[in-house]
């Protein structure tokens, strides 16, 4: 890799450093736009077909027309990926609505939208959380509003997620969960939850209000089968997670992380689980496989 990291923006790669976006850009101003983070290996992006459907659905919730297929935005990861010479990176794709001169909340009919992709080295989560597990807490100042169309979109208005998370580094916690406008569990600020209680692992589903991530669904889809596993989409509340014997969170770049304690309380036996460590193994199968 060279000594300066190039970010590609609108079909053009430039120091990362000197990369920019207008100022009228509506993504700026008012966080119209729409972003995945995902994960390279091999010098290719894993799991793109789930999220450039999650992309994709997200453009339709919210009517931005996408600059480009779905060949030509990966094309530009691509492109971000080998300018940078880098085989395992995390990559931020982000697409916004555009310039609009006008002021108001209304676009402009004749904007054109912006497209940014980075890419840096991977950095895996600290390995002592695999081993031991992360502290969580549950956010007593934000609630997860299952009922907007945000909640199931990967949107640029992340400040709930950002004060919640604050709020877990205050409390010297590595996450925080976030309950649903019924006090329903609905996700943590940057992963989805699942729990194993009475020998079923579940998650809420998507009308709780959680993201619906592309690990999510790879666990239940794939990798959970693997190992003989279903897993099912259910509401419970934070005394289920309380009381549950194994909680891990997953995201693209954490993949499968045990949950050890929420707040003081510790949750369930040993960590990581054995539901937990089959299906970091089962995760670790697929990368190596090329999933």
């Amino acid at each position: 890799m060279s000594g300066t990291s190039l970010c590609y923006v609108n079909g053009e790669l430039t120091p990362e450093r000197a990369a920019g976006v207008s100022a009228l850009d509506r993504g700026l101003l008012l966080g119209d736009g729409l972003f995945e983070t995902m994960r390279a290996v091999g010098g290719r992006v894993r799991n793109w077909e789930r999220h450039w459907k999650r992309l994709r659905n997200g453009a339709d919730v919210i009517g931005l027309a996408l600059p480009g297929s779905a060949d030509d935005i990966y094309a530009a990861v691509e492109q971000t990926l080998r300018a940078n010479g880098l085989h395992a990176a995390a990559v931020r794709l982000t697409v916004t609505r555009g310039s609009s001169a006008g002021r108001g909340l209304l676009p402009s009919t004749d904007g054109r939208p912006t497209l940014v992709v980075r890419a840096t080295p991977f950095v895996p989560y600290p390995a002592h959380l695999y081993a031991n597990g992360m502290r969580v807490i549950v956010s007593r100042t934000v609630r997860r509003n299952e009922r907007s169309p945000l909640s199931r979109i990967k949107s640029l208005n992340y400040l709930d997620n950002v004060l919640a998370r604050r709020e877990a580094e205050a409390a010297g916690a590595d996450e925080a969960l976030l309950l649903n406008t019924q006090g329903r569990v609905a996700c943590a600020t940057t992963a989805n939850i699942f729990i194993m209680a009475n020998g079923r692992v579940v998650t809420p589903p998507e009308a709780a209000g959680p993201l619906p991530g592309t690990m999510r669904a790879l666990v239940c889809a794939e990798l959970a089968p693997d190992i003989d596993v279903e897993v099912q989409c259910r509401e419970f509340g934070e005394e289920d997670v309380r009381a549950a014997d194994e909680v891990f969170l997953t995201n693209t770049l954490m993949g499968v992380m045990p949950v050890r304690a929420i707040g003081a309380q510790t949750v369930g036996g040993c960590v990581p689980g054995p539901l937990t460590r089959a299906l970091q193994t089962a995760y670790e199968k697929w990368l190596a496989a090329g999933g």
